[in-house]
């Protein structure tokens, strides 16, 4: 016990202290900044309601419901239009911008002919939008299969993917402790499933310095030291999706939003599916086309992304033999 006590005030002198919750301030209740609420598979989803972003212009933002950000003036659903799904992260959520400066919804106005939803889910990478689609195929759409599924890509989705303890770290749950989203692991020659857990505190470790160094360690070297796994589960997560959509008869996209450290050629290299980099304004020119210069994309880069996602569209998706959904 007296080794015990003089280790943990070495511990305290050195600068460390006991762990203190912080609630994630997007998962709380009663709060206008709250866009998201628990899902037992996913984590979390967003919350059909309104809400108003941190960033710069803390502006609204429609959901409705099944997670959908607002892609149009109603939720009426568009019945003889075809379908185009947006999955994706924050980006695709387009957190921090008005629902008519999005991308879908620019996208959704300049495609009047289709029917646009946007699924996008700030914090998901691309296991979570994989079973997200997954479900939306069966329980939205309802066996009527998009003409198209668009999966967004940021760098940042790569640790997401594995649920590496940069991530871990970064996230939490209304209680304030740390969460696992879902993820792929490599185990052997095979990649492994693990679902969303929430990884609870060790005894003490809200009152001591020492316990909570200890269990950051273990996090940190063994149980979510897997940032190496990051590209070659991503590649699988992607290929997940691009079968998931080939079932359904969907022609499938992948689109990159934002690609801090350029690993977008890395994580796509051989893909069997088309793959359209619309990233680049997040390095070269962030005080104009990021929130505040550092934060989510802004109008302008919507823009952007709508123009270089239209392009495409105009180009793979509109030509006679593909005017009709699947």
């Amino acid at each position: 016990m007296v080794c015990l006590a003089c280790a943990e005030g070495a511990f305290r002198v050195l600068g460390y202290a006991p762990r203190t919750l912080e609630p994630n301030r997007f998962f709380l209740d009663g709060l206008d900044s709250t866009w998201s609420v628990p899902d037992k598979e996913l984590g979390w989803i967003n919350r059909q309601g309104v809400s108003v972003s941190i960033e710069e212009g803390a502006v609204p933002m429609t959901f409705w419901s099944h997670g959908r950000r607002a892609s149009r003036p109603d939720s009426t659903n568009p019945s003889g239009n075809a379908p185009i799904m947006i999955v994706g992260g924050s980006n695709a959520q387009s957190y921090g911008v008005r629902d008519g400066s999005s991308f879908p919804y620019l996208l959704a106005k300049q495609f009047s002919d289709y029917w646009v939803e946007n699924f996008g889910n700030g914090g998901f990478g691309t296991v979570q939008t994989f079973l997200l689609t997954k479900r939306m195929l069966k329980e939205f759409y309802e066996g009527r299969a998009p003409a198209l599924i668009i999966a967004t890509f940021a760098d940042s989705h790569v640790v997401r993917n594995v649920s590496d303890q940069s991530w871990v770290y970064s996230i939490s749950d209304s209680a304030g402790r740390y969460v696992s989203p879902p993820h792929f692991r490599i185990d052997g020659p095979e990649f492994s499933f693990h679902p969303y857990r929430t990884i609870g505190l060790w005894p003490l470790e809200s009152h001591s310095a020492l316990v909570t160094a200890t269990h950051h360690t273990w996090l940190q070297t063994i149980a979510h030291e897997t940032a190496g796994q990051g590209i070659p589960v991503t590649r699988h997560a992607f290929n997940q999706l691009s079968d998931l959509a080939k079932a359904h008869g969907s022609k499938f996209l992948v689109v990159v939003m934002e690609d801090y450290r350029e690993i977008a050629e890395d994580v796509f290299k051989d893909a069997e599916f088309p793959v359209l980099n619309c990233s680049g304004f997040e390095r070269t020119a962030p005080q104009e086309y990021l929130l505040g210069g550092g934060g989510h994309p802004n109008v302008s880069f919507h823009e952007h992304f709508a123009r270089c996602v239209g392009n495409w569209i105009k180009a793979h998706l509109l030509s006679p033999d593909n005017l009709q959904s699947p």
